[in-house]
């Protein structure tokens, strides 16, 4: 693994984010913009990125080992829910911020910094399995996740089957039909998907720069609870579920790709989720700023103790 490319895959999204930081200080971003962007990235660029990572993918004849990381993305993102609601406990989480420190804990950064990251230290073929968690990322972002934020709050949260029909869904099981029932895709929709959820990772970033503009810098890191709260979730989390995963996964590029997920820092998803059903949008940006530079060397480090 090169270290390097990881640590300048995580500095070039901390400098993406203080171009973000600087617009709006300088009046090109405002609230107003953050929230037609928000709505642009959860509608429309997202799953864009959903459906450009499973067209790019080459049909595997492996069908039984793709299976196999779909069962394992689905045994872990059926158990981070009860771990978070333990997490919240231990650390006393008070209880209007409890669902968005349990969204945090489940839904990680494996979109938006995921993909580069796994290129970076397995290489091409990690990205498959990636996006293999992506999917159901996206389809429990978009249902557990609304519950998840909602939580603790004075919120009502009503998921009708029409509801359930969002963009980030919709986009997801199109992605599954069309690995599982090898569907081909047309090369200039192929392009479309790639253009148009290229801009995401970038826009995502920007816009929580933007976010943080609007706080005293100070405060960003006096938010004494993201620190032990930090530690557990990328450091301890992935310690105690390694031997687990290795007793139940022979593959080394699978165990490998496992882990790295659950190590990954707060995803941009809980700034834009936030937003959206008015949770505490300035915790959930401190807290992607400061995992995210955590991750810079927690990340390296789960590597080094246990994949190499």
């Amino acid at each position: 693994m090169d270290i390097n490319v990881v640590i300048n895959q995580m500095l070039q999204l901390f400098i993406i984010l203080g171009l973000g930081y600087f617009l709006n200080k300088i009046k090109i971003f405002d609230d107003t913009l953050n929230q037609k962007l928000n709505k642009l990235l959860l509608n429309v660029t997202t799953p864009a990125l959903v459906l450009a990572s499973v067209s790019s993918i080459k049909q595997s004849n492996n069908t039984k080992e793709a299976l196999f990381v779909f069962l394992v993305a689905i045994i872990i993102f059926t158990l981070l829910p009860l771990l978070s609601y333990m997490l919240v406990r231990i650390i006393r989480i008070p209880r209007h911020q409890r669902g968005i420190y349990m969204f945090m804990t489940v839904f990680s950064n494996i979109g938006f910094m995921g993909f580069p990251v796994m290129k970076a230290i397995f290489g091409n073929e990690a990205v498959f399995y990636t996006s293999i968690f992506n999917m159901i990322f996206n389809i429990w972002v978009f249902t557990l996740g609304i519950v998840l934020i909602n939580y603790g709050t004075n919120n009502k949260v009503n998921l009708s089957f029409k509801s359930l029909l969002s963009p980030g869904i919709i986009s997801s099981l199109l992605a599954i039909a069309i690995y599982f029932l090898r569907i081909p895709v047309h090369p200039v929709l192929k392009s479309t998907f790639d253009m148009v959820g290229n801009i995401t990772t970038p826009v995502a970033m920007m816009l929580i720069g933007s976010t943080l503009a609007n706080l005293n810098i100070k405060e960003v890191f006096t938010e004494l609870r993201i620190y032990p709260y930090t530690i557990i979730k990328q450091i301890l989390i992935p310690f105690i579920a390694y031997p687990l995963l290795k007793y139940f996964i022979t593959s080394p590029l699978v165990l490998g790709v496992a882990l790295i997920n659950l190590a990954m820092p707060v995803g941009n998803s809980a700034v834009l989720f936030a937003n959206q059903y008015d949770g505490d949008v300035e915790l959930a940006a401190k807290s992607v700023f400061i995992t995210t530079l955590i991750s810079v060397f927690t990340i390296p480090l789960i590597v080094a103790l246990f994949l190499t």
